[in-house]
């Protein structure tokens, strides 16, 4: 298991996000860190609403609900919850708070049906709980390429101040330039320079590298893309999923991975098997290739006039006969 920083330690060290959100908001962030007592709070008062993301959704997609429950009990239940998880007053429901970071503990409890947990009550906006909830995901474990997606786009909103659609509309622009296939005006833009210190700061991956290999997972099935965001299924089997080509097939398929909780191996060989189906019923019966061979030999007079041919074709017949006859 990976050791965690506190999560002021990577507010303050995320490099990435100072750019974004501005050094002010980092300082921010810390100092409010240092300083927030822990509460106790009801569970049900705490809402997982993420108002404060573009989209709406967490910022990480899927946590593996088999060890999530093994964690719960593990070591939650022995142990309690060790780190507050961090909430802001909700913005249009009095009396409740909006959790910011710390959705695995929340699940937690709500696996083991914990009545209250431990809070620390931040009074942040939007911007604010977003960079909160970006460094805290960011510096527990690497993002799928998926979810590295959907953040990447969400840091661009922002920095642009523009839809996610037009975002990604702007990367293709810009690689259709970088290859001298359009205008390249457009990479001498603001709006360009934004996209590359984004990306410069970031460091993970640079923007042609993210339009050649993160954009096209826009591609795939809509409800494929909505089941991993909604954390039904893990992303790496999405991916195996959306190589279904056939809608309904895959639209039952995935009902059953969600339900049954196929693992990446069961998941595979479903696949394989649809595929090796559609492979054999994509072939003519056989009775009609035989007919239509015969079809095509008595329209081929050239095989009949050549002896060593039509002593081939003498022998097959043979062969066929025999099989007819036993």
């Amino acid at each position: 298991m990976t050791t965690r920083r506190k999560l002021k330690d990577a507010i303050a060290q995320s490099e990435e996000l100072s750019f974004v959100f501005g050094q002010a908001v980092v300082q921010q962030i810390t100092q409010a860190a240092q300083e927030a007592q822990d509460q106790v709070a009801l569970l049900q008062s705490v809402l997982c609403t993420f108002t404060f993301v573009p989209d709406g959704n967490p910022v990480r997609h899927y946590y593996d609900p088999d060890e999530l429950n093994q964690w719960a009990h593990n070591d939650i239940q022995i142990n309690g919850i060790r780190s507050a998880l961090w909430v802001r007053p909700h913005p249009f429901q009095p009396d409740k708070y909006e959790l910011v970071a710390g959705l695995r503990r929340y699940k937690a409890a709500e696996i083991l049906r914990l009545e209250t947990v431990p809070i620390k009550v931040f009074n942040w906006d939007d911007r604010t709980a977003f960079h909160a909830a970006i460094s805290e995901n960011a510096n527990r474990r690497d993002f799928s390429a998926l979810e590295e997606l959907d953040n990447t786009l969400r840091l661009l909103e922002i920095q642009l101040g523009c839809s996610m659609e037009e975002a990604v509309s702007l990367l293709y622009r810009m690689n259709n330039a970088a290859k001298g296939i359009s205008n390249q005006n457009v990479l001498v833009s603001p709006e360009a320079e934004v996209v590359k210190q984004v990306f410069d700061s970031v460091g993970r991956i640079t923007w042609q590298s993210f339009v050649a290999t993160r954009l096209p997972l826009l591609k795939k099935p809509p409800e494929i893309l909505a089941s991993i965001r909604q954390g039904d299924i893990h992303y790496t089997k999405g991916i195996i999923l959306a190589s279904v080509k056939d809608a309904e097939t895959r639209f039952h398929l995935i009902q059953e991975a969600t339900e049954k909780g196929l693992s990446l191996s069961e998941i595979k060989q479903r696949v394989k098997s649809l595929t090796s189906e559609v492979k054999e019923t994509s072939k003519p019966a056989l009775h009609h290739r035989l007919t239509q061979v015969m079809q095509q030999a008595k329209k081929n007079k050239r095989v009949w006039k050549n002896p060593d041919k039509s002593q081939q074709l003498e022998e097959l017949l043979s062969q066929i006969e025999a099989i007819i006859a036993g």
